[in-house]
């Protein structure tokens, strides 16, 4: 048994919708943990996540250390301090692991990540610590 032109090529249509459905649903997936991630950071340090949302700005693959492919994704979100002012954020998120969150605001560059437990870095911007902080981690 063969296959012919037409049935090869219901295949292959076949196996991209899949590839389609699966790259949708995972990116959606990302998505949610990021906004999520983002939201939770923001409350931490007593900061309004603008727009509730994050935007894709960068998709590449990239190689975990185990050798695996992954998507790496970087987000961009806005926050604000006191409402009248605007900050942008950015976070990255390698497979469906959150690997930094950066914010960028008046006082300086503050990164949080690296897969690690988030000591200290998470604090309100006034500096003050809230319970059980240095036991979160970005995801």
């Amino acid at each position: 048994m063969y296959l012919d032109l037409t049935s090869l090529l219901a295949l292959f249509t076949l196996m991209a919708l899949a590839a389609g459905a699966w790259f949708w649903n995972d990116s959606l997936q990302a998505r949610e943990r990021m906004t999520a991630t983002c939201m939770r950071i923001c409350s931490d340090m007593h900061l309004q996540f603008l727009d509730e949302t994050v935007s894709l700005a960068r998709l590449r693959l990239t190689r975990t250390v185990g050798g695996w492919l992954v998507w790496r994704r970087t987000y961009t979100f806005e926050f604000s301090e006191s409402g009248s002012d605007r900050w942008k954020g950015h976070a990255l998120l390698t497979g469906q692991r959150v690997e930094s969150v950066q914010l960028e605001n008046p006082q300086g560059i503050t990164i949080l990540g690296g897969g690690r437990a988030v000591a200290t870095d998470i604090r309100p911007w006034n500096g003050a610590s809230t319970e059980g902080e240095n036991q979160r981690r970005l995801h």
